[in-house]
């Protein structure tokens, strides 16, 4: 074992964003997908397209485990990382093969190789925030469904938007966000998180104890159980609070009417934030610009509360954390409780419910099992987020 562990250290890599580019004086533009809340972009690899997840959360290019190019990689070395949730592992470092992302094609990319956090997703990698850290301004419009990205310093100057100032941790953007009164933290922009905003936990204590009034009915409940999930497991288990922010200010934007929960892991502004407006990333000025897609100064989000969450144990999907105001706990779900059954259809894994496609105003049998072994049934409805 000390053998082993003494080999490991001698091929410890450092992160690295220098990778070589195509073209120089460049400004390109390439076709996105927005899906469900998530940005994909094309990659190719060899003369075969390959789905991307793009991640401003993720410091670096990623390939799973499972990614049909992987035989193609060089080993690299290995690499100490850290996933959303504040939690590390030692992982395999891979040198890619040439990529092509619009016209570009960039060579010597470093990736890291994780499993997947949520198995059963449909895509082939990530590309993350390396490709800024190398030092490309870029833009995310999923409006007009495009992703710009140049080496010209100038190129996003006469746009107008609001402009944060963003800090690097661990090569990733953290921007501050006023989620009440006059508290201010830093969030991880993460374009990888469906959610609007999270709030670490410890970071909500300090600003409830700032607040000279008590938040009264921004505080819509407090439970117990996870519900956030990183590369290598779900958050441990703690007091979690459902909010209903009046709300949260990014910069001199405000976005009102925001629900959220606080999470054992750090902040994240998410990319659903994406819905209503352009973001470019200026990394010379280390600034980051929210352009509305609409103008003015503020915008509503009215999104619905998270009522239930999964987590996987034992690679079976778990009830992980139930709002005790929402329609599931009313009908029966409770945290622990297994899901073994779907409309008398055997769950068998935690990537078998993922990729069970639940349709939006759809009533569902569960067969739950609880943690004293006791099973029962209950039925829910996948409601639609206005």
């Amino acid at each position: 074992m000390a053998a082993l562990c003494s080999g490991c250290r001698a091929q410890q890599v450092r992160y690295s964003a220098e990778f070589d580019v195509s073209s120089s004086n460049f400004a390109d533009s390439i076709d996105i997908e927005w899906t469900d809340g998530q940005v994909y972009v094309p990659v190719t690899i060899g003369n075969r397209v390959y789905r991307f997840l793009l991640d401003t959360g993720s410091g670096q290019t990623v390939v799973y485990e499972d990614s049909p190019f992987l035989s193609h990689c060089s080993e690299a070395g290995y690499m100490l990382a850290h996933d959303a949730i504040g939690m590390t592992d030692t992982v395999r470092v891979m040198t890619m093969p040439s990529m092509t992302l619009g016209s570009l094609t960039l060579t010597g990319c470093q990736a890291t190789v994780q499993r997947r956090a949520l198995e059963g997703r449909k895509f082939d990698g990530i590309v993350g925030f390396d490709i800024v850290c190398r030092g490309f301004s870029m833009k995310i419009d999923v409006r007009q469904k495009r992703l710009v990205l140049t080496d010209r310093r100038d190129f996003f100057d006469g746009e107008e938007g609001f402009e944060v100032k963003y800090r690097l941790n661990f090569h990733v953007p953290y921007v501050p966000v006023t989620p009440f009164g006059k508290y201010t933290e830093e969030a991880l922009f993460d374009t990888g998180s469906r959610q609007f905003y999270s709030i670490n936990k410890q970071s909500f204590d300090l600003g409830e104890e700032d607040q000279l009034q008590p938040l009264g009915q921004q505080v819509e409940g407090r439970s117990i159980g996870r519900h956030a999930i990183g590369n290598y497991g779900a958050e441990p288990r703690g007091e979690v609070v459902f909010l209903a922010l009046e709300q949260l200010r990014l910069g001199n934007f405000s976005f009102t009417d925001v629900h959220t929960v606080t999470t054992q892991g750090g902040s994240h502004l998410g990319a659903a934030v994406l819905e209503q407006g352009a973001v470019v990333f200026n990394p010379r000025r280390k600034r980051m610009r929210f352009e509305p897609y609409d103008g003015g100064t503020a915008c509503y989000i009215g999104n619905r509360q998270l009522e239930i969450a999964f987590v996987s144990e034992q690679g079976m999907p778990v009830v992980g954390l139930v709002w005790e105001r929402g329609v599931p706990y009313q009908q029966g779900f409770r945290e622990g409780d297994m899901v073994v059954a779907i409309d008398d259809r055997p769950v068998r894994s935690i990537a078998q419910f993922n990729g069970w496609g639940f349709e939006r105003g759809r009533s569902y049998r569960f067969t739950l099992r609880s943690p004293d072994g006791r099973q029962r049934t209950v039925s829910w409805v996948r409601l639609p987020n206005p």
